[in-house]
């Protein structure tokens, strides 16, 4: 159960009543009061207060303020008085109420100091005094005559106060929806205490109440929603109340604008008034405790609408050089010569009781990171260079002989944490090193002279030896820092995707002399290297060959005429013997070839890093060349012709991946001279991904195409026969290559498994 509010209310016949709002039913609280001081207090076992914060002050009637108090297993809500009065209690539901009552008699014997001086030690009963009590006796009392609403062109709420006097001190401030305008000291007609609805005008203002009582005129504004801004303006005994409706956007910009001046807004209008008097009306508004020096003279004329009252502080210092020092919930203000002669006294105090503070020895289990790397920060030393990523980035970014430089690498990293000194960096610093990640940097340097801080790297335990208030900065650092580092997914898919298409045509033919045949003419067909068969007697051909019964002579062709057949080995041919006459032989060949080659080569690399660290897998090999020098001879050298991922992801706050890329997708070549060649395709870029999608990088395309005809003169220009003497050769190929990228953010229960 959770103390979620607190309103305060004005009721006929002279009663205040006060409605505590809980987070779900609650019983009837433990009531109790007392005499001196006049206070009623209310118990409520198993709550807790969600206001954030402990006082609220009330300043009307008999009460002064609201206290509320939490312990372990309950809260106290203690209403602080004037003097004692009569009080009822009921519980609606969620809601307490606790009713005043109080008479004229009462409130005539309320308590107000003489003049508007600052509270002191002869004047104790000043706190029990109400907010108006001090200002009363600054300024006459005034009157409110009337107001009006009206709406602006573009939504605007307007509400027009008529005073009797432009001195009125008007104070507003936003509470749980509401706008709350109080005029202090001022009376109000009593035909204009009522409630208005103006909720069908279309702007962002909903009710307005009106109520006077105790001096003090209250205008409550209801509003419609949350997003709207306001302002007040006084002129020539006209206060306008404006309500400007806002988008979202807009309410954002303006909650940013305002987070320096967080104070309730007010308005004042005074005519060479003391500044002391200012100090004091400003410290009754607020609540807070304030002691101004005796130096703190002169008057000021002001006029302020609508101004946070801490930024009203600030200006009246300002034109006075004038300056404050808080401390808990005191504000001391004087002029700004005297504040910083304290201050620096009190930093020198500050140093010598460091001094003499014991020293205290803690042991710091560091979870997630490095000891080392916070035993560096604790010197003001940056720690870049003494962690796990910038030792492997130094590992990739050395030469092609990958195994010696990682070695090296750890080697020298080993080095600088065991030769770590804290003096020498010291010095270092003093000597003007200027960004010098290695040297100490005195602003940031959490250890005092006489702290010192060592690292057991077998169990990453720091050991810290420093006064407890400076333990209790260490700790606050390393609890801020030592976190887990998210983890990521690296996958791609590197795709080379071709496309060949070759086609050949092709003719030769030739003829070789033969004994004689008669007159007669055979027609064969077969393949490559057909042969031809002549005989006297009967011939029969069958499956492309010429046999005969007679007596038969076998002539094979072999004196080529032409000679334009397929380069290569032909996938297809159709080989013909033709004899005509008596004494020769004519052989014919036709070949073909169609190639068609479509393929992709897929690479899957994958990679896991943490956060802004480097990571490379690679896969491939070392080819071998040979080079000659005069003094050592012939060397055998490597080049590498690797598979490589090599990347550095960064997660946004969105979640979100920036990743910085270097994807190289290398393969032997063509061999010169016994020298092989490397065909190297890679792509380096910075992109950001969301989470889990993929992003397509390269798209590197080749295209080749190419037509070779070779022909005869002459008679391949012949109509009908000139194809027996030309060869065409086609060729048509692409490469193209892709890269595919998908980072994925491991989720802590998955790593924790």
């Amino acid at each position: 159960m959770t103390l979620s509010g607190i309103d305060v209310a004005t009721l006929a016949g002279d009663k205040l009543q006060i409605r505590l709002d809980m987070s779900q039913a609650v019983a009837a609280p433990k009531v109790f009061d007392t005499k001196n001081p006049a206070r009623i207090a209310l118990d409520f076992p198993g709550a807790k207060n969600g206001l954030g914060k402990k006082i609220f002050p009330v300043n009307r009637g008999v009460a002064t303020s609201i206290y509320i108090a939490e312990a372990a297993d309950r809260v106290r809500v203690v209403l602080n008085l004037i003097e004692s009065a009569p009080y009822e209690t009921k519980v609606v539901g969620d809601k307490v109420f606790i009713t005043l009552n109080a008479n004229r008699s009462q409130l005539a014997n309320t308590y107000r100091p003489p003049n508007p001086k600052i509270p002191s030690a002869s004047h104790p009963q000043i706190t029990k005094s109400s907010a108006n009590s001090a200002i009363t006796s600054l300024m006459p009392q005034q009157t409110i005559s009337g107001f009006d609403f009206k709406r602006g062109e573009k939504g605007e709420g307007r509400i027009l106060i008529s005073l009797a006097n432009p001195n009125t001190i008007v104070n507003s401030k936003e509470e749980a929806g509401k706008v709350i305008v109080s005029f202090v000291n001022t009376q109000l007609n009593g035909n204009l205490a009522k409630r208005l609805d103006v909720s069908e005008f279309a702007t962002p203002v909903k009710f307005i109440d009106t109520v006077s009582r105790n001096q003090e005129t209250t205008m409550t504004v209801v509003m419609q929603n949350s997003l709207y801004d306001y302002s007040l303006v006084q002129s020539d005994g006209l206060l306008t109340v404006e309500f400007r409706p806002l988008s979202n956007e807009e309410k954002e910009v303006l909650e940013k604008s305002r987070v320096k001046y967080a104070g309730e807004r007010l308005s004042l209008n005074f005519q060479d008034i003391e500044v002391r008097s200012v100090i004091a009306i400003l410290a009754e508004f607020t609540g807070q405790n304030v002691v101004a020096g005796d130096d703190v003279t002169g008057t000021i004329t002001l006029k302020l609408d609508d101004v946070p009252w801490d930024e009203a502080l600030d200006f009246v210092m300002m034109t006075k050089e004038l300056g404050k020092y808080e401390t808990g919930n005191v504000t001391l203000i004087s002029p700004l010569d005297k504040i910083k002669d304290y201050k620096k006294k009190q930093q020198e105090t500050e140093a010598v009781v460091e001094q003499l503070d014991p020293l205290v020895t803690e042991y710091i289990q560091i979870n997630y990171a490095k000891a080392e790397g916070f035993r560096n920060l604790l010197y003001g030393v940056d720690t870049g260079q003494f962690g796990n990523c910038s030792v492997r980035q130094a590992r990739f970014n050395a030469s092609g002989s990958g195994g010696g430089s990682s070695s090296q690498s750890g080697q020298n990293s080993g080095q600088s944490q065991q030769n770590f000194n804290p003096n020498q960096m010291q010095r270092s610093s003093g000597q003007g090193q200027g960004n010098n990640s290695s040297a100490a940097d005195e602003k940031y340097k959490l250890l005092s002279d006489r702290g010192s801080a060592v690292v057991d790297a077998r169990t990453n335990i720091l050991i810290v030896r420093e006064t407890a208030k400076r333990l209790e900065e260490v700790k606050k650092l390393i609890r801020k820092l030592d976190v887990t580092v998210r983890q990521v997914m690296i996958e791609s898919r590197i795709v080379i995707a071709t496309n060949t298409f070759a086609r050949e045509l092709g003719v030769k033919f030739g003829t070789a002399g033969t004994a004689s045949t008669g007159n007669r003419s055979f027609f064969g067909v077969g393949g490559a290297g057909t042969n031809g068969n002549l005989a006297t007697g009967t011939t029969t051909i069958k499956d492309g060959v010429a046999t005969s019964s007679g007596t038969a002579a076998n002539i094979s062709t072999n004196d080529m005429l032409v000679d334009l057949g397929t380069s290569s080995t032909p996938y297809g041919a159709l080989g013909m013997t033709l004899v005509r006459g008596a004494d020769y032989v004519l052989n014919l060949e036709l070949s073909a070839l169609q190639d068609e080659n479509r393929g992709e080569l897929i690479s899957n690399p994958r990679v896991m890093t943490s956060d802004r660290c480097q990571a490379n897998i690679k896969q491939g090999v070392q080819i071998p060349y040979q080079t000659v020098s005069a003094n050592t001879g012939p060397n055998i050298q490597f080049v590498d012709a690797v598979l490589q991922l090599d990347v550095t992801p960064q997660i946004t706050p969105n979640g979100s991946i920036i990743m910085d890329l270097f994807i190289t997708k290398d393969a032997v070549g063509a061999v010169t001279s016994g020298v092989p060649s490397i065909d190297t395709r890679n792509i380096r870029t910075m992109v950001r991904v969301n989470d889990g999608e993929t992003v397509v990088l390269g798209g590197i395309f080749e295209g080749t195409n190419t037509n070779v005809l070779n022909k005869v003169p002459f008679f391949a220009d012949l109509p009908g026969i000139g194809f027996l003497f030309k060869r065409t050769e086609n060729t048509d190929e692409k490469k193209e290559l892709l890269i595919f990228v998908t980072p994925k953010v491991i989720k802590d229960e998955i790593t924790s498994n």
